[in-house]
């Protein structure tokens, strides 16, 4: 057989981090169902702010526009820089790698002239 509630209050507090609940009668009397009050609790996960998200936006804006300028520097240059050393762009683009694994196999990176080299330079 079913037990039937008459009229009743449902209530809730409601947080930034947890949701409490009651069900309670006309006067204000915590209602029992199958023995057991009728409130509880849920807690959930502390909510995040967006600032890593935003650090982490902010950062990759700010590499993709120095990217873009850097870009827009050897666009400009580039027939100049060609005229007096062809192969400057490559030995700058493999600057990073092995000597091994470089496709010009010369230790200067930025100054290749004969009277100039990159241990002048530093």
């Amino acid at each position: 057989m079913k037990k039937q509630f008459g009229d009743y209050f449902l209530g809730f507090d409601i947080g930034t981090d947890s949701i409490g609940w009651a069900v309670t009668n006309e006067n204000y009397e915590l209602l029992k169902f199958n023995g057991k009050a009728m409130w509880g609790i849920h807690l959930f996960e502390s909510g995040k702010t967006a600032e890593e998200r935003r650090m982490a936006r902010s950062s990759r804006r700010r590499t993709m526009r120095n990217k873009a300028r850097l870009e827009l520097l050897r666009e400009l240059f580039a027939k100049e820089i060609n005229n007096v050393d062809p192969i400057f762009f490559e030995r700058l683009d493999e600057s990073k790698f092995w000597m091994e694994d470089r496709t010009t196999k010369q230790t200067n990176t930025l100054f290749n002239d004969i009277n100039y080299k990159d241990k002048d330079f530093y």
